[in-house]
């Protein structure tokens, strides 16, 4: 039987000594946007909706979802950035 969470958020300390807020696999989602979640091979990012569940990983495993921020791609320990390529030239 799956373990039920009894906390919807978790806090992690984030590089810089910052506080930086997630959310567990189960929890429900507060505000609608951007989540991103990583394991030591990858990350996934997944838009969540206000009300639905944070999904497990994409391997079928718990995690924590930690919002992206509105209006930034990249962030002081990595992040990504979209770049269109036109068809046949990659």
């Amino acid at each position: 039987m799956p373990q039920e969470l009894t906390s919807q958020e978790l806090t992690a300390v984030g590089g810089g000594g910052s506080a930086t807020t997630g959310f567990a696999t189960g929890t429900t989602c507060t505000r609608t946007g951007s989540y991103k979640a990583a394991n030591k091979y990858m990350e996934a990012i997944v838009v969540v909706v206000k009300g639905a569940k944070f999904p497990n990983f994409t391997d079928g495993k718990k995690t924590t979802w930690y919002a992206l921020s509105s209006g930034t791609t990249t962030t002081s320990t990595g992040g990504f950035e979209a770049v269109k390529v036109s068809a046949g030239t990659v």
